[in-house]
């Protein structure tokens, strides 16, 4: 059984790799996805696009990076500008009455994500537990007597489950988890008002991250996270719509 589970976590592999974003020596900008040189300068993550009239509303997310001292890095000049023009869009937008970009605005970012940079192909990752699992037992009850068979095939089944629900969390939840609460705070702090939400929606919106972020620990039920996710989404379209 363990080496089962050991066979499902190589042939499934990692998630996603990183992606670097430097500039070696010479002024050249590079995009890998392996670490850069040790005198490369890092750079930040393309900014989020501002939001223009009759286009589609789809800010691009500003992905989870390694914090110093547990606080987030900086935004970069360009990202600042970028959010600047989304904080500029969205004020107009309220002037205007324009309840739908809004919502836009909310709904696009938390989809993104939730589903960019690959995370869209992570709900595979239970499906092929089970079926690695359900075929590995089935292979190991061929030699066993016809009253053995049918436990050991349903024990290595519920073993695939218990590894795909854990592949779900680790590589699925958890990111989602960290990239909502990292940007949708952002948003927060450029919604077009010139200001902070008010104390009851900056602590409603805490506590959705809160049990976002319970929501996508292991051993937690698996369709507790799509709960807390659609729950989060109500709350900061109230917020956004009412600030």
């Amino acid at each position: 059984m363990v080496l089962g589970g050991l066979l499902v976590l190589v042939l499934l592999g990692p998630p996603q790799p990183r992606t670097y974003y430097w500039r070696d020596t010479a002024g050249q900008a590079h995009i890998t996805n392996t670490p850069p040189p040790a005198d490369a300068e890092l750079l930040e993550a393309p900014p989020p696009p501002a939001v223009e009239p009759g286009k589609t509303v789809r800010p691009e997310v500003v992905r989870q990076s390694a914090s110093l001292g547990g606080r987030r890095q900086a935004l970069s000049p360009a990202q600042q500008q970028a959010w600047q023009a989304l904080d500029q869009r969205l004020a107009k937008a309220r002037a205007e009455g324009d309840r739908h970009t809004l919502e836009a605005v909310s709904n696009s970012l938390i989809q993104d994500c939730l589903w960019g940079s690959g995370l869209w192909a992570m709900p595979v990752l239970p499906f092929l537990s089970v079926t690695l699992m359900s075929f590995l037992g089935w292979w190991l009850a061929l030699g066993l007597r016809p009253g053995s068979r049918l436990p050991l095939v349903v024990g290595f089944l519920l073993l695939g489950l218990a590894f795909g629900h854990l592949l779900l969390n680790v590589f699925l939840y958890h990111p989602q988890a960290a990239r909502l609460r990292q940007n949708l705070e952002l948003l927060e702090q450029h919604m077009g008002t010139g200001k902070a939400p008010r104390p009851e929606h900056r602590a409603l919106l805490q506590q959705r991250y809160r049990a976002l972020e319970q929501a996508a620990e292991p051993f937690q039920s698996p369709w507790r996270f799509p709960g807390e996710v659609k729950s989060l989404r109500e709350a900061m379209r109230r917020v956004m719509v009412e600030p």
